[in-house]
C-alpha cells in the first residue's frame, strides 16, 4: 500500500523546522510512515527533540448528514481511515498546503496548512472553509511525549494532568507539556487510546514500529462558509493567541507562492526556495546536518557553509558559526558530532580542514567587511590547527615529515573521513594512512596559510618546505588511467570513489588539463548520476546497488555506490576548471535541472541525502539534509554568475 501512496502522490516529504532544531514532518498524503513523523517535536537543548504531538483524527460532518475522516492511519493489520482519497492537491512550499475535495460533489471544500513559529516550539494548524456551505470538525490531537527517537505506549499515560477551558487545555506528564490553542469552538476533555499504530518505513529500516497514541480531548468547531479555524499546539504558554497567529503568518509572507497554484512555481523562484530551503537548517550559531535525526554535525557544517555567505545575513552568521567551533576546539580539531557531552566527538579529520578552508574563503569572500578584530580571532583558530596537525602526537593521525602529507595510521582502526561507517569497531571502507582529499585539503589550507598568516608562525612550522614536499607527493595519486582514493605504505590505491572530485574541486595546487579531462571522463563513465555522484564505482565488487534493509545492511551501502547529493557541488567545481564559458553554463544547467524540476513543481519539501546506486530515482537516507540543499543551492549561485545575471 506505501508503495501505491508513493505513485500517486510523492516519496518526497514536507518539513517545518524553528531555527531551535525542533522540526513538523509528513507526508503527501498525511499518514504517518515513520516514528519521526508528527506535527509537534519540540527543539531542545544538546540537541535533544521531544515528540509531542504525531497527529490529529480530523470527522467533518456536512449539513447533509454525510461524514468523512480527512486523515489517514497504519495500523498493525489496517489502513483507516482513507483521508488522502479526499486530497485532491497538496503544496510542500513555502509551507505544507493540502486541498480536500468531497467524493460526492467534486468540489473542493476545506484547504489544510501548516506553519511553525520561529525560535519557538510552536505549531500553528490553519483550517480553511473554501466552500460555500458549513460544516462541523471534530479534531483528535494524538499525543506522543517522547523522545523522538523512541516510541510510546499505554503504560507512559499512567500518571498525566489537565487543566483547561473552553478554548484552550494543558496537558503535561514527567516534567513534559503541551499547550492547545484554538480560535472557535469547544474544547472538550474525553481521554482515549489509539493502539497498535504502525511505521512501515521503520520496520523496513529494522527497528520497532508499534506504538500507542493518547487522545485526552476533541475540539468540536462549526465552520461557517469562508471561515477559517486556527490550532496552536507549543511546549510553552501562549499570551496573546491572535498576536503569535499574526507574527507566524507574517513570516511566511515574503515567500513566493505557487502562482497560479496548479501549475507550481516559475522557474524565476527557484533561488528563493532553495534559500528557504537552507534557513530550514540554520540556528542561532550553528547548522542542523539534517531531519530528521541529525543534529549538528562540524564536517557537514563547513562543507556547506559557503552557501551562507550568499544570504544577506551571511557575513554575522557565518562568523557566529566559526565562532561557536573555535571556543569547542580540543588539540586543533572541532567537533564532529555535537550533542550531549558524553555524545560529541571529535573523530572526524576532514571536519576540521574544512573548518580551515573556510576560514581562508570567508576572508577572501567578504574583504574589508571582516573586522580586523574578528580577523585575528579566525587566523588564532588556523594557527591552532596547524600547529597541532604538526606538533600534537596524541591525535589519531600524524604529520609525516617525509612527503608533507596527514597519515591515519592502520593500527588506529578510525575512520576519519567522511566515509565514516564503523561496523564491528572496523571502518567498513578503511582509507588508511593518506586519503586523496585529506591530502589536497591539508596543501589548500597551508597554501593559503602562505598568503594570511604572519611570516613568524610561517617560519617556525617550516610551511613553504612541507608545501615544496606535498608538491612532489601529491603527483603519486596520478596513475595512466586512474586516480588513487588514497596512499598506503606509499603505493596509490585505485578504487573509484568520488574523493578526487572533493580534491580536484579545490584551487591548489594547479593540476595539468589533461589529467582533470581524465578525471571528468571517469566521473561520467563511472560515477554520474542525474541526482549525485556514486560513492563507488559500479565495476567494483564492492558495489551496492540499493540503499534499503537494516542498519546494517543499509551501513553496507552508505558509501559503496550510494549516490550523495552534496558531491554535485565539487563537481561543477571541477568543470569549470576544464570548460570554457558556455559549456560550463550549459552543464550547470544539466547538473540542476533535476532538482528544479522537483522543486518548481511545489512537491518537495527539501533535497534527501541519498540516492540508490541504480536508478537513483527515489529518495533516501535523511529526507531534508544541509549539504545536499547547499550544493544545489551553490550550482544555482554559480550558474547565475557564469550567466553574468545580477545577485
Amino acid at each position: 500500500m506505501l508503495s501505491e501512496l508513493y505513485a500517486k502522490f510523492t516519496p518526497y516529504e514536507w518539513v517545518l523546522t524553528n531555527k531551535k532544531g525542533g522540526y513538523a514532518l509528513g507526508t503527501a498524503f498525511l499518514g504517518n510512515v515513520r516514528k519521526y513523523h508528527g506535527l509537534l517535536i519540540a527543539g531542545k537543548e544538546h540537541g535533544f527533540r521531544e515528540h509531542l504531538l504525531s497527529t490529529l483524527e480530523e470527522k467533518i460532518i456536512f449539513s447533509s448528514g454525510l461524514e468523512y475522516y480527512l486523515d489517514t492511519n497504519f495500523y498493525v493489520d489496517a489502513l483507516f481511515p482513507e483521508g488522502y482519497k479526499l486530497i485532491k492537491d497538496f503544496y510542500f512550499r513555502p509551507y505544507p498546503i493540502f486541498l480536500f475535495y468531497c467524493p460526492k460533489s467534486g468540489e473542493p471544500f476545506l484547504q489544510k496548512s501548516l506553519y511553525m513559529a520561529k525560535n519557538q516550539n510552536t505549531l500553528l494548524l490553519e483550517y480553511k472553509n473554501i466552500s460555500s456551505y458549513p460544516f462541523k470538525l471534530i479534531l483528535r490531537p494524538k499525543l506522543t511525549f517522547r523522545n523522538h527517537h523512541s516510541l510510546s505506549y499505554t503504560d507512559s499515560w499512567r500518571d498525566y494532568q489537565i487543566e483547561s477551558n473552553e478554548k484552550e487545555i494543558l496537558v503535561s506528564k514527567n516534567g513534559s507539556t503541551l499547550f492547545t490553542y484554538t480560535s472557535k469552538g469547544k474544547i472538550q476533555v474525553e481521554p482515549l487510546f489509539y493502539y497498535k499504530v504502525y511505521y512501515p518505513l521503520e520496520e523496513m529500516r529494522g527497528y520497532p514500529a508499534v506504538e500507542d497514541l493518547f487522545s485526552p480531548f476533541f475540539i468540536e468547531v462549526e465552520l461557517k462558509a469562508y471561515e477559517t479555524l486556527y490550532l496552536i499546539f507549543s511546549d510553552v504558554p501562549i499570551k496573546d493567541f491572535e498576536e503569535i497567529v499574526e507574527n507566524i503568518l507574517k513570516f511566511y509572507h515574503n515567500t513566493p507562492l505557487p502562482n497560479p497554484l496548479k501549475e507550481g512555481f516559475r522557474d524565476k523562484d527557484f533561488l528563493s526556495l532553495l534559500k528557504a530551503m537552507l534557513w530550514d537548517f540554520i540556528l542561532e550559531k550553528d547548522i542542523v546536518a539534517g531531519y530528521p535525526w541529525f543534529y549538528c554535525w562540524g564536517r557537514d557544517t563547513f562543507i556547506g557553509l559557503p552557501s551562507l555567505f550568499y544570504l544577506e545575513e551571511g557575513l554575522e552568521l557565518s562568523y557566529k558559526i566559526f565562532e561557536n567551533y573555535k571556543k569547542r576546539m580540543k588539540k586543533g580539531l572541532i567537533p564532529n558530532v555535537i550533542g550531549l557531552p558524553e555524545e560529541t566527538n571529535y573523530n572526524s579529520l576532514d571536519g576540521t580542514l574544512w573548518f580551515g578552508l573556510r576560514v581562508f574563503e570567508y576572508l577572501e569572500f567578504f574583504g574589508e567587511r571582516v573586522s580586523e578584530e574578528r580577523k585575528k580571532t579566525l587566523l588564532e583558530a588556523v594557527e591552532n590547527l596547524i600547529e597541532n596537525f604538526i606538533t600534537e602526537s596524541s591525535l589519531p593521525f600524524y604529520f609525516d615529515e617525509k612527503d608533507g602529507l596527514l597519515c591515519i595510521p592502520e593500527e588506529a582502526r578510525l575512520a576519519l573521513t567522511w566515509m565514516d561507517v564503523m561496523l564491528d569497531g572496523k571502518p567498513l571502507t578503511p582509507r588508511y594512512e593518506k586519503p586523496i582529499e585529506i591530502s589536497f585539503l591539508w596543501h589548500n589550507l597551508l597554501k593559503y596559510a602562505t598568503k594570511y598568516l604572519d611570516k613568524a608562525f610561517l617560519q617556525k612550522f617550516k610551511i613553504k618546505q612541507i608545501l615544496k614536499h606535498q608538491s612532489e607527493s601529491l603527483e603519486k595519486y596520478f596513475g595512466e588511467e586512474l586516480i588513487a582514493d588514497t596512499l598506503y605504505k606509499d603505493e596509490p590505491v585505485f578504487e573509484v570513489r568520488p574523493n578526487f572530485v572533493i580534491a580536484l574541486s579545490l584551487p591548489y595546487p594547479k593540476i595539468p588539463k589533461e589529467k582533470l579531462l581524465k578525471a571528468d571522463s571517469i566521473v561520467k563513465a563511472e560515477l554520474l548520476t542525474p541526482y549525485g555522484l556514486r560513492s563507488l564505482s559500479p565495476r567494483h565488487p564492492a558495489f551496492k546497488r540499493k540503499y534499503f534493509g537494516n542498519q546494517y545492511q543499509r551501513d553496507l551501502a552508505y558509501h559503496n555506490g550510494t549516490v550523495w547529493v552534496w558531491l554535485l557541488y565539487p563537481y561543477g567545481k571541477l568543470l569549470k576548471k576544464i570548460l570554457p564559458k558556455r559549456a560550463y553554463k550549459e552543464e550547470l544547467k544539466k547538473l540542476l535541472h533535476p532538482f528544479k524540476e522537483l522543486i518548481i513543481s511545489g512537491k518537495v519539501g527539501s533535497i534527501p541525502e541519498l540516492y540508490d546506486g541504480d536508478n537513483p530515482y527515489f529518495p533516501k537516507g535523511a529526507p531534508a539534509q544541509f549539504w545536499s540543499v547547499a550544493s544545489i543551492f551553490l550550482l544555482e549561485m554559480e550558474r547565475k554568475l557564469a550567466e553574468g545575471e545580477v545577485l
